[in-house]
């Protein structure tokens, strides 16, 4: 996956060379090593630890047995600042508008709650969702809030705003990991999918980042039009200093933009034209066991791919994280993943 050599890349290479993805997902693995990298020991506590050992443990049951098993929580999630985003990438039901939504942000207050309530066993968290994060101008403090708790912190972000002042609060606030997305070489390869979108604008903040010593990390969509733009993309990328950069297979609901050299898809076109995921369905899915989702209005969602929260547990917000996390509704989709996965519409267009 990764391109250039960087802690993240040797992480992720040692993770699929001793193949251990059978049961346990690549976020789990580099997590750890990051940790121990930047904390040494001091994140470890009696809760994280034994959760940890719960957690692998209480999967493993569940799947050998059909059912979930266990009282782990998640060490991962991912965390909504705001729902709305400034670009209408064709690819995305945010961008498309298919989501009837009223814009929103997620306050800081709201952000401490989550935070404290999943901390004691939490170690990752992704900020971002269904719109773009920096949109939200209480991000920076978010992550200071969540790095004194231990937490390692991950944003993916279109890079527009990542002005001079917000670079510097970044460069202050401890982030973990500041992925940025530039799907093209040029403005022309670069707007047919970031619709909307400034190629310069992204160009200097991954300029800025680079000299302000942040973690910064460039991510390249697999799309039709990037794939005969890898090394030109490469070669910008290794030249603004960038030492972590990937390209992505990228998620698709429908063939426009679809990559036209079949390695660089997810996906099998069938004859109808309808799109299926290459890797077979299994009956499991860690990630029903090891992190969540909380969207900007505090609904807990199974996984990223649920954009339209067809499958909320509940509302952390209305009731207690132990309450949403281990009720019915929970135990009745982790169930159905380890039954009959297939028949989950968002599990069928998931690579995991």
């Amino acid at each position: 996956m990764a391109c250039f050599f960087s802690p993240n890349g040797a992480a992720l290479y040692l993770f699929y060379f001793f193949n251990i993805k059978y049961f346990f997902s690549q976020t789990l693995f580099v997590t750890f090593v990051l940790l121990m990298k930047k904390y040494p020991f001091s994140w470890l506590s009696f809760c994280r630890v034994g959760n940890m050992f719960r957690l692998v443990g209480s999967y493993a049951l569940s799947v050998v047995f059909k059912r979930p098993i266990g009282s782990a929580y998640p060490y991962a999630a991912s965390f909504e600042p705001a729902n709305y985003c400034n670009l209408s990438c064709p690819q995305c039901p945010t961008g498309r508008k298919l989501i009837e939504k009223t814009a929103q942000q997620l306050s800081y207050a709201d952000f401490c709650y989550y935070v404290d309530a999943l901390s004691p066993y939490l170690m990752y968290l992704n900020l971002y969702f269904q719109g773009e994060p920096f949109l939200n101008r209480h991000l920076p403090q978010m992550i200071r809030y969540a790095r004194a708790k231990k937490v390692m912190t991950c944003v993916s972000t279109n890079a527009h705003f990542l002005t001079d002042n917000v670079v510097a609060e970044l460069a202050q606030s401890g982030i973990d990991r500041l992925i940025i997305c530039l799907d093209g070489a040029t403005q022309a390869s670069y707007e047919k999918y970031r619709v909307g979108g400034n190629f310069n604008k992204v160009v200097d903040a991954i300029k800025r980042c680079v000299d302000a010593h942040l973690p910064v990390e460039v991510q390249c969509l697999l799309l039709e039009s990037t794939e005969n733009e890898q090394k030109a993309v490469e070669s910008l990328v290794r030249n603004l200093g960038v030492t972590h950069f990937y390209f992505k297979k990228a998620q698709f609901y429908d063939d426009y933009l679809l990559p036209q050299n079949e390695e660089n898809r997810r996906y099998y076109q069938l004859e109808d034209g309808r799109l299926r995921v290459k890797k077979a369905w299994k009956n499991r899915c860690f990630r029903m066991f090891s992190s969540v989702i909380v969207d900007v209005n505090g609904n807990l969602l199974p996984c990223c791919y649920d954009k339209f929260g067809h499958y909320s547990y509940g509302n952390i917000k209305e009731q207690s994280f132990r309450a949403v996390y281990w009720g019915e509704k929970a135990m009745r989709f982790r169930k159905r993943i380890l039954v009959d996965r297939s028949s989950i519409d968002i599990c069928r267009n998931c690579t995991e």
